[in-house]
């Protein structure tokens, strides 16, 4: 028995163009009728973005080297970014027994929400990945204090980052302050 079945746990994973053979597996199965399918359209700062998540009953093949393995699942986006039209289409794969595509876009939104507030800031404001910082646990330390100031900015009230920097900037003693309470 797997791992994953014995915990009960399932798993939804990006599969990236350096898994050659289950990357061409789900591009084949992309070309039959979708098992299920949802359509979703947003609109937010300028932009409009149109997303078809569609699932496929995985393959045979898959399925052994995969434990649990059951969807394919196809995620188109499009729209307008800055005037410049854009297509994306990734591919991910899943053990959850749900059979409604909405599920899973569901699981994929949620996983950007993540990405977009703390993995992009971490990476954009704060610059975590030029960080020389490498040597023993200093580069994990550096991390759990950006976590920290990242959530304190949040907890009080800064939906901005930026702006939050801003506010705090040269204000050591109100800082510290956040930290006591």
């Amino acid at each position: 028995m797997s791992a994953i079945k014995a915990s009960g746990n399932y798993y939804l994973i990006k599969v990236k163009k350096n898994q050659k053979k289950l990357f061409a597996a789900i591009g084949q199965a992309a070309q039959r009728r979708p098992f299920a399918s949802c359509q979703s359209s947003q609109q937010s700062r300028g932009r409009s973005e149109q997303r078809q998540v569609c699932i496929y009953q995985a393959g045979k093949a898959q399925q052994q080297s995969w434990p649990g393995l059951r969807w394919f699942i196809l995620v188109k986006r499009s729209g307008k970014r800055q005037g410049e039209n854009y297509e994306r289409i990734s591919y991910y794969i899943s053990s959850y027994k749900s059979k409604r595509a909405q599920v899973f876009a569901a699981g994929i939104r949620g996983h950007w929400l993540i990405e977009n507030r703390l993995h992009w800031q971490k990476d954009v404001t704060f610059r975590e990945d030029a960080c020389r910082i490498h040597s023993g646990q200093a580069a994990e330390n550096l991390s759990l204090l950006i976590n920290m100031a990242i959530n304190l900015m949040r907890n009080n009230g800064f939906k901005s980052i930026k702006d939050a920097m801003a506010a705090f900037a040269n204000k050591i003693e109100f800082m510290a302050k956040l930290f006591r309470t």
